[in-house]
């Protein structure tokens, strides 16, 4: 089963998009203390589209990409009525071209949330990725993420299994950790209610962490000057027990 198929059903249920909420307050934030003038924007594995809201609601001009059908089924019901123009691609080497002329699209502002960039394989992906942002920035475009460290896969996501009920909705997460490899598993089964029945389906998600100084070196490798890089939702420099960060790059003029 495709990541984020089913499961998109039930995300905002689950109340996942809280997370967005609280990483496009940071990013205002972070506009505010670098100066940010953006006008346009694309949020990158946009899920649910939720960011893509606030951000708009900001003053935005907003676009959306994600690979899952789903996801994107659930922010087209959330953005009816706004001017918001969505993409089914998928990371890493995504291309965004204007459907009049073909040329590519390019933004002020790309972000991509809630640790969308850890479910690529190996740092070649993770490189492809940061060109193709590039690629999609006007000079002096800025891009802001979040990402999960080797502690987060480690200490939250681990040897644990997690569970929860509500009305509706049952789940069960079951995480493996491989400290080598610095990958986590985790193996999602939903039970969802449906008239007197109840549905059953399965996800298995799987993230890779990286050094800092790696995720820095390929940024740069990707023609980026990394402005800031903080331990996530604040402006602190990231230790050894950070569990995620946040890049703020920027293309040069």
């Amino acid at each position: 089963m495709k990541t984020y198929d089913k499961f998109a059903a039930v995300y905002d249920q689950l109340g996942a998009d809280s997370f967005s909420v609280d990483m496009v307050a940071y990013t205002f934030r972070i506009m505010r203390r670098f100066k940010i003038k953006a006008t346009c924007g694309l949020d990158l594995c946009c899920g649910t589209g939720t960011a893509i809201c606030l951000l708009a609601e900001g003053g935005l001009t907003m676009a959306g990409l994600d690979q899952s059908p789903g996801m994107l089924r659930e922010a087209r019901k959330k953005l009816k009525g706004k001017k918001v123009r969505l993409y089914r691609q998928s990371l890493p080497r995504f291309d965004i071209r204007s459907p009049k002329d073909r040329r590519r699209q390019r933004f002020d502002l790309v972000t991509c949330f809630f640790d969308s960039l850890n479910y690529l394989e190996n740092a070649r992906q993770l490189r492809a990725a940061f060109r193709a942002v590039n690629r999609h920035l006007v000079p002096g475009g800025w891009f802001i993420f979040d990402m999960n460290t080797p502690e987060a896969l480690r200490t939250i996501w681990g040897e644990r299994i997690w569970g929860g009920v509500k009305k509706d909705l049952a789940w069960i997460w079951r995480n493996r950790h491989r400290e080598q490899q610095q990958i986590a598993e985790c193996a999602t089964t939903f039970f969802v209610k449906s008239g007197k029945h109840w549905k059953r389906f399965d996800e298995l998600h799987v993230e890779k962490a990286y050094d800092n100084s790696e995720i820095k070196r390929l940024l740069r490798e990707s023609g980026f000057t990394v402005k800031g890089f903080y331990r996530c939702f604040s402006f602190t420099r990231p230790t050894a027990r950070t569990c995620r960060i946040c890049a703020v790059v920027r293309r040069p003029i």
